[in-house]
């Protein structure tokens, strides 16, 4: 799924203001380029970086949440360009497919490119062709979906059903 354009490289605020997760689990380090379909970000790889597993690395499958944090980033870019104080929002990320991964590692020491186009986009579903590279490698490679509701549905609670029960205890 080769499919890496050219995004334009921009002032970024910190990753952190693009997506809602704080450390420990915001897991990508910094937006360098985007474009009006796509985004670039970038990470390191330590001993320290979560999920990692001491002489191995982290784990090829956490490359799907890198691809999936730097489709929250484009989100909360996207909506900063529409209106600079917007706060970063909610999504979901729903399934992966067409899933390729080269390594069963990612390395320690490694710096690592994550990019992700939008392929369709329809409201609050959306899907991406994302990779995670090494230089020219490509590490993990994968197509996901992904939901972000509207504002009014993101409440902590959601609303009771016919067939759910509550209890008072």
């Amino acid at each position: 799924m080769t499919r890496m354009n050219n995004p334009q490289p921009h002032e970024f605020p910190p990753v952190k203001e693009l997506v809602i997760h704080d450390a420990p689990m915001l897991l990508i380090d910094r937006a360098i380029a985007a474009d009006e379909t796509s985004m670039t970000a970038e990470l390191d790889i330590t001993a320290n970086s979560m999920f990692c597993v001491p002489d191995k690395g982290v784990p090829s499958y956490v490359g799907i949440e890198y691809i999936a944090q730097t489709v929250a980033a484009y989100s909360g870019w996207r909506a900063r360009q529409a209106a600079p104080d917007t706060m970063p929002k909610i999504g979901y990320l729903l399934g992966s497919r067409k899933v390729a991964m080269s390594r069963d590692f990612l390395p320690i020491g490694s710096r690592l490119m994550v990019h992700v186009t939008n392929v369709f986009e329809d409201g609050e579903m959306g899907v991406f062709d994302g990779e995670v590279r090494l230089g020219e490698e490509i590490l993990v490679d994968a197509r996901i979906n992904v939901y972000q509701p509207k504002e009014n549905e993101t409440a902590s609670t959601p609303p009771l059903g016919n067939n759910q029960e509550t209890s008072d205890q």
